[in-house]
């Protein structure tokens, strides 16, 4: 099997959580150095994971390792100047969400890396927890029969009082932030469920004074069949059944319903009959069900073996035009 080495960019909080499923692949690939504009935050990181080289400029690590790909993991403002600098390199990269700040600036993005035929994909890793690729498997199956309702729902209270998001505090600047942030996670899952999508309303609100942007996101959508799904989420209440799906989901069809509860559990109702507790092997190992393993592994399928990338920049494209569509309805 073709062993690749890569470069990572950005030694934050979520690095860890990257840097740990790499590790689990490292019989595919090999880090070969960090980079972040703080020299101690990429020494730390390299330490802990036992990497040699370290950067605090991205033009010199992909000139000096010259990597099979770059995994970009910075705040988004920074994804685009990394993007481009890779790909005037013929560098893939697998960049974290938001592929940048508005929709136009990924549009760009997405046609630079076309112009120059290398290719970029975009870590959208909830649609890979086990629970949602488990909710596509028994859709797929009619489980359900002809889905025309769903809900997501995201509930974490880590966004309360005057110091809000311990692990990201930086979030509490965000001008744009839940929708964006982590919203535009469950606007990729509900398509991915259900589909194309059609926003028809959005909905925002600041519960948290102490924060600049929204902390509270609903939107109204329907399919191209007429199925309406929503999508509802807030950082300031608690979820209702505590678990790393940090929320819910019901998918209402034509025979039955799907119900995900917080654990990850899924339950089946049909119309007649009894609920059904559905059995099925949710991970206990890596972030959410397992999904930064899963989602790096897909990536390194689809690089290795020149497959498809089921988040390519033309998909995620259609997650942020519903996103910018939602900012301009609730500014309106």
């Amino acid at each position: 099997m073709p062993h690749s080495k890569a470069i990572l960019i950005g030694c934050g909080y979520f690095s860890r959580i990257h840097l740990d499923a790499w590790q689990r692949l490292k019989d595919r690939v090999t880090i070969t150095a960090l980079c972040d504009i703080e020299p101690a935050a990429a020494q730390a990181r390299a330490a802990e994971y036992g990497i040699e080289r370290t950067y605090t400029d991205f033009h010199s690590a992909l000139h000096r390792e010259q990597p099979d790909f770059v995994d970009i993991v910075t705040r988004p403002a920074l994804h685009g100047p990394i993007v481009r600098a890779a790909a005037d390199r013929g560098i893939p990269s697998f960049c974290q969400k938001p592929l940048a700040p508005t929709f136009a600036e990924c549009q760009e993005l997405a046609a630079y890396c076309a112009q120059r035929h290398v290719r970029l994909m975009v870590n959208e890793n909830w649609r890979w927890q086990a629970w949602y690729r488990e909710l596509k498997r028994l859709l797929n199956a009619g489980t359900i029969g002809e889905p025309h309702y769903a809900t997501l729902r995201h509930r974490v209270a880590d966004g309360v009082g005057s110091a809000p998001y311990p692990k990201q505090p930086y979030c509490a600047a965000m001008p744009r932030f839940l929708l964006i942030e982590t919203m535009l996670h469950f606007v990729d899952t509900a398509r991915f469920l259900m589909g194309d999508l059609a926003l028809h309303s959005a909905l925002m609100h600041r519960a948290n004074s102490h924060i600049a942007g929204e902390d509270m996101v609903v939107l109204n959508c329907t399919t191209p069949s007429g199925a309406i799904c929503v999508i509802d989420g807030n950082r300031v209440s608690r979820a209702e059944h505590e678990g790393p799906v940090s929320g819910d989901a019901r998918i209402e069809g034509s025979t039955g319903t799907l119900s995900l509860l917080g654990d990850g559990s899924i339950v089946i109702r049909p119309h007649t009959g009894d609920p059904i507790a559905h059995t099925y092997p949710i991970p206990g190992i890596g972030y959410r069900g397992d999904s930064a393993y899963s989602v790096h592994r897909h990536f390194l399928d689809a690089l290795q073996f020149h497959q498809p990338f089921e988040t390519d920049a033309a998909d995620n494209l259609q997650t942020m035009h519903i996103v910018e569509e939602a900012y301009r309805q609730a500014g309106r």
